[in-house]
C-alpha cells in the first residue's frame, strides 16, 4: 500500500491511497471536519468511481470500524506476527484523577502508543475521540501501541 499525503492550502490534506489491485482511494479532510471519499479504479484518473462525503462523526466512527475497535477479526500469518508485538490496554480514569475535565488533546501519548477509543460509561462508544473531548471520572481509555510506550503513558497520565 501507497500513500501519499499533501496540504491543500485553506482547504485542509488530501490522501492518496493506492492500494495492492492498483485502485484508489483518495480522502480529502477538510479544516471543517467534512472527510471526502473518492474511489478510482485502476487506471481511472478522470472522474472517481465513487465518491461520499461524510461528517466527521461519521468518518471516526468508520475508522473506528477500520482499525478494528469495535470488532476483531482472528488476527493470521504476517499480521498475527505484527500484531504480536501490539498490545491493547483499557486505562480507566477514576473520581478524583487529575485528568478528569481535562481534555483528550492533552493527555501525555508517547510515541508509538494511540487512542482508539473513550468508553464513557451509560454512553455509547466514541471511536478516535477529537482532541477537544472533556474527560469524566469513570471514562477508559481504548489504547494500542507497544508495550514500553503504553507504560510510558500510564506513567505519565500518574503524573496528571
Amino acid at each position: 500500500m501507497k500513500v501519499e499525503e499533501v496540504v491543500l492550502p485553506g482547504v485542509g490534506r488530501k490522501f492518496t491511497i493506492e492500494v495492492q489491485s492498483g485502485d484508489r482511494l483518495v480522502v480529502v479532510v477538510h479544516n471543517s471536519g467534512k472527510r471526502e471519499l473518492q474511489y478510482y479504479e485502476k487506471g481511472e484518473d478522470d472522474e472517481p468511481t465513487a465518491a461520499l462525503d461524510l461528517t466527521d462523526e461519521e468518518a471516526r466512527e468508520l475508522g473506528a470500524i477500520l482499525a478494528g475497535v469495535l470488532f476483531h477479526p482472528e488476527a493470521v500469518g504476517d499480521t498475527q506476527s505484527k500484531l504480536g508485538a501490539q498490545v491493547f490496554e483499557w486505562i480507566p480514569i477514576p473520581p478524583g484523577s487529575p485528568w478528569v475535565g481535562r481534555r483528550v488533546g492533552e493527555l501525555p501519548l508517547p510515541p508509538g502508543a494511540h487512542l482508539l477509543a473513550l468508553d464513557r460509561p451509560g454512553a455509547p462508544l466514541i471511536p478516535n475521540p477529537p482532541p477537544e473531548a472533556l474527560l469524566e471520572a469513570g471514562d477508559t481509555l481504548v489504547l494500542a501501541g507497544s508495550r514500553e510506550a503504553i507504560e510510558a503513558f500510564k506513567r505519565g497520565l500518574g503524573k496528571g
